[in-house]
């Protein structure tokens, strides 16, 4: 989509155990300073907003409590620190940016090939934090014309529409790659928005460690890594997942669900009879045991957008 003289295109930045290998487990009481990303070389991006996960465990049920003790502070395009110190994530941002809401910042324009710097601390005393992983989101900004880029033709008319990908039967340890969703001939369609279920019996909440990978039909993609799932969308039910108060009880993220799905800025325009590739890998077989594994899930994202009919 072009906006303020620049291509502007959809993308996240996953930053996790890949990037730095001490994220996979970080220690109570543990500082990790210094995790250098390097952003891709093809095009500038901007900042616009924020969001983070650890694999969900089951030592309080099926929860992501060890998010409550994250503090972090990271820098701009000059390796400058935007922080006086660590500051706590959960007084950052509801739900820590999950379920299609990520937390919005003002924006923060970085070189194509620039360095971000983050510093991670965990101030629990008991808990360690399993693959610890932030989503930058934002856009590329590249000059016109440099990537294909569809969008509006000059008069149109336009319907809401929704689209169903269905993935049945996907495994608790199972990865599918360059899956294909192809658009109808009778119009284009616009993406703006998602929200995930699903329509078996699984671990409560939906798909809790699945990831989704969206690319274009070129199979550039619109990350450098996999997303999770609950996080990219909304999700049609949650569960207890977040720590709460001091009696360690658990909350249900509230502002979300199918009235509030996650939402894609700028939209994503797929032209009739054009395809858009998806990669998706679930990673929950640590939530079962020998004797109750966890079982293959049907899951079910809805495309929200509209269709477009040029006139």
């Amino acid at each position: 989509m072009l906006l303020n003289g620049y291509q502007e295109r959809h993308h996240d930045y996953v930053i996790g155990p890949k990037t730095d290998g001490r994220l996979a487990s970080v220690a109570p009481g543990q500082v990790i300073e210094k995790i250098q990303f390097q952003l891709d070389p093809d095009a500038p991006f901007q900042l616009r907003s924020r969001a983070l996960w650890c694999d969900y465990t089951t030592n309080n049920g099926v929860t992501q409590d060890e998010l409550s003790f994250v503090s972090s502070r990271w820098t701009g395009p000059s390796t400058d620190y935007r922080f006086q110190d660590f500051v706590s994530e959960a007084a950052q941002m509801a739900q820590f940016g999950q379920f299609g809401i990520p937390k919005p910042v003002h924006p923060i324009d970085y070189p194509a090939n620039g360095t971000l710097l983050i510093d991670v601390a965990n101030t629990s005393t008991t808990n360690t934090i399993t693959n610890l992983t932030f989503l930058f989101r934002g856009v590329k900004r590249f000059p016109p014309g440099a990537v294909p880029a569809y969008s509006y033709p000059p008069r149109f008319a336009s319907i809401a529409y929704h689209y169903q990908l269905s993935i049945l039967n996907l495994g608790a340890s199972e990865l599918r790659q360059n899956q294909i969703f192809t658009v109808k001939p009778d119009a284009d369609f616009v993406l703006r928005a998602g929200q995930m279920t699903t329509d078996a019996g699984g671990v409560s909440p939906i798909g809790p460690n699945l990831f989704f990978q969206l690319m274009d039909f070129n199979k550039k993609p619109y990350s450098n890594d996999f997303v999770r799932g609950d996080v990219l969308f909304g999700t049609g039910f949650a569960g207890d997942i977040y720590a709460a108060g001091i009696q360690a009880n658990n909350f249900i993220p509230p502002f979300t669900g199918p009235g509030l799905p996650g939402l894609f800025y700028p939209e994503i325009y797929i032209p009739a009879n054009h395809q858009m590739i998806y990669s998706v890998y679930r990673n929950d077989a640590a939530l079962g045991t020998p004797q109750s594994p966890v079982p293959p899930e049907n899951v079910l994202v809805v495309l929200i957008g509209a269709k477009v009919f040029p006139q």
